[in-house]
């Protein structure tokens, strides 16, 4: 049977962003996109730092977990997806006391707000949930690090269809693995604190009278997990880019081989007509008789001073590319 909740003010918050739950002596306040106003009456109800309710509804991207003495204020980032693929992370704080938690989150967290209305239409689950205040708290992070492994398996597939296309010399996967890059670097900006700061949770278990150990030890066993996996990703993802830019250096060098053949098959013919395209006496062409401007050494002199002109660069640009040794 319920009793009353021996929290610093029992007022319960009236429906709304703000909802509440009691069962035993724990209560549990959850608010869904907090304001302003509502970390001011959490601050007048249950005396917390006016820093911590700061940190609650800013776009600072913190992860911290804090020991009051009487509480613990606890704040995690999670990855969510977007319809477009996009991935970025949304905030959840946490007050853990004795006999109280309140979370905040936003209300597109599903997960904080399905369990808060399993535990509000189900007794049986409620009691489940609510043994204690840092077994709810457990139970609010185990599903929301649950939830990042949906996401996780989101990129993997993507890396699969990725590793199905990459070694096709016909296709470019360069747009997808861009896109799949950034989802990883923005999943090791989330996953890396959670490894850094969720062990520390398991201090909270003071107020706890069951040992909670084994449970905040799954939680860390499985961030370890996502944390790994971030990095295999990123591995992958890397060898996947340099794989790419191999095949399409290959496909370009062909491409230009083509064209060159192409073009060297060319230039005896350009020459030729550039020769006898010149306004100056040619062997074998139609003089009339007629000197070029130029006659020391006889009427193809103009020729042979043009054919020395364009000897002395060829001469000069190969005695330089020998030089520097590119033959």
């Amino acid at each position: 049977m319920a009793t009353a909740a021996r929290t610093p003010n029992p007022t319960i918050p009236a429906e709304g962003r703000t909802k509440s739950l009691i069962y035993g002596d724990v209560t549990w306040v959850d608010i869904s996109d907090p304001t302003p106003s509502d970390t001011a009456k959490l601050g007048r109800d249950y005396q917390f730092h006016p820093l911590d309710l700061e940190d609650c509804v800013s776009g600072r991207q913190l992860t911290k977990v804090e020991d009051h003495g009487e509480h613990f204020f606890i704040m995690l980032h999670f990855p969510v997806k977007d319809d477009r693929g996009v991935i970025s992370s949304f905030q959840v704080s946490m007050f853990m006391g004795k006999n109280y938690l309140v979370s905040l989150h936003p209300a597109s967290c599903k997960a904080v707000s399905e369990l808060f209305r399993s535990a509000k239409e189900d007794e049986q689950q409620r009691g489940a949930l609510m043994k204690s205040s840092t077994y709810l708290g457990y139970r609010i992070i185990d599903e929301l690090v649950d939830g990042m492994f949906s996401i996780l398996d989101g990129v993997q597939e993507n890396l699969d269809a990725i590793e199905a296309t990459v070694f096709d010399e016909k296709k470019s996967s360069a747009g997808a693995i861009n896109r799949a890059r950034r989802q990883i670097a923005v999943l090791g900006r989330i996953v890396s604190p959670l490894v850094l700061f969720l062990p520390d949770i398991a201090n909270a278990q003071k107020d706890s009278e069951e040992d909670l150990s084994i449970y905040f030890s799954d939680i860390d066993h499985k961030v370890g997990k996502a944390a790994a996996t971030v990095d295999e990703m990123k591995e992958m993802v890397e060898i996947y880019k340099d794989t790419d830019f191999v095949i399409n250096s290959e496909r370009t060098n062909t491409v230009l081989s083509i064209l060159t053949i192409l073009f060297t098959l060319t230039i005896p013919a350009t020459v030729i007509s550039s020769i006898f395209g010149m306004n100056v006496p040619l062997p074998g062409g139609w003089n009339f008789g007629v000197t070029g401007p130029l006659d020391y050494f006889g009427p193809y002199t103009s020729l042979m001073f043009i054919f020395v002109a364009m000897l002395i660069p060829a001469l000069i640009m190969a005695a330089y590319f020998r030089r520097v040794g590119w033959f």
